[in-house]
């Protein structure tokens, strides 16, 4: 990020986007002025400022329906390739501690929270040649959160999809907001030692995450949420119990980095952000798993 004359760090988004479509006058916004915290601040605030800023340009807008297939091509390529060319192992592993086929299963995420590399509660996001603004807010502390887990298992590992959510309290500039973060995981998880109930596990998947700021974009007189989307590398070592050929028990610590590439705000147009950012996670897991 490029540092102005002011606290604020800016970051320009380019005049060439692409419209996902005209929303409706209904969706546009309410007459007058918001009175949230958040559109206060950007009127004492960054209205003094906006003809000294710069930064670095983001590029050409994409759309949305385009983008999301390759993001889900990219994140589940190496997933799927693992899962090619461990099958021919897989088909042997018929018997041992744990069942073959699919289960379900729930994660306990403990300590959950973001690095801070970006969301440092001091940048924004502002468009080139336009008054459209998007914040990033620094998230306060940690959280606990959950994941739901679907998966096959089949001898030496198991191909899972999996869903976070997870709410977080944050600032900017010292103004309180809320933001809520998902991601969508595509994960290979490889075990070792298949003959003993105790097994020892690593992870490596990728993830579709998505993050909305609640008011946390601006264009005079409308204020709205702010939202990034992108795409991540998971990982995870750790061990996992079977008490029960059925039942398994694991944990271990998960570590994702993740590049957020693409942004939308009040205006609901898609802007692809150039130079992308990144944001990292780590955390322990605790995930119990029953295989039908």
């Amino acid at each position: 990020m490029v540092h102005a004359d002011t606290p604020l760090s800016v970051t320009f988004l380019s005049t060439q986007l692409t419209l996902l479509g005209t929303p409706p006058e209904s969706n546009i916004g309410h007459a007058g002025r918001p009175t949230s915290t958040v559109f206060q601040f950007f009127d004492g605030c960054t209205r003094p400022h906006r003809a000294s800023v710069t930064g670095t340009t983001i590029g050409a807008g994409m759309d949305m329906t385009t983008s999301l297939p390759l993001r889900i091509v990219r994140v589940v390529s190496v997933p799927v390739f693992l899962v090619m060319m461990a099958a021919p192992t897989w088909a042997q592993e018929t018997t041992g501690f744990a069942k073959n086929g699919g289960y379900v299963g729930m994660s306990g995420i403990l300590d959950f929270s973001f690095g801070g590399d970006t969301f440092d509660g001091e940048s924004i996001y502002k468009k080139v040649n336009g008054e459209e603004i998007l914040i990033l807010p620094k998230f306060d502390g940690a959280h606990h959160a959950l994941r739901a887990v679907f998966g096959w298992r089949t001898g030496i590992g198991a191909f899972e999809v999996s869903y976070d959510r997870s709410k977080h309290q944050g600032t900017f500039m010292e103004f309180p907001g809320e933001a809520t973060f998902h991601a969508v995981n595509f994960d290979e998880r490889i075990f070792l030692l298949r003959e003993r109930r105790i097994q020892p596990h690593v992870l490596l998947g990728g993830s579709i995450p998505w993050m909305t700021i609640q008011d946390g974009s601006y264009l005079d007189p409308e204020v709205g949420d702010g939202s990034f989307r992108g795409y991540g590398i998971n990982t995870e070592a750790g061990v996992t119990v079977f008490p029960h050929p059925r039942f398994g028990i694991s944990t271990g610590y998960r570590y994702r980095i993740m590049w957020f590439d693409t942004a939308s705000g009040v205006t609901h147009t898609t802007y692809q952000l150039r130079p992308r950012f990144h944001e990292t996670t780590g955390s322990v897991v605790i995930t119990g798993t029953f295989t039908f």
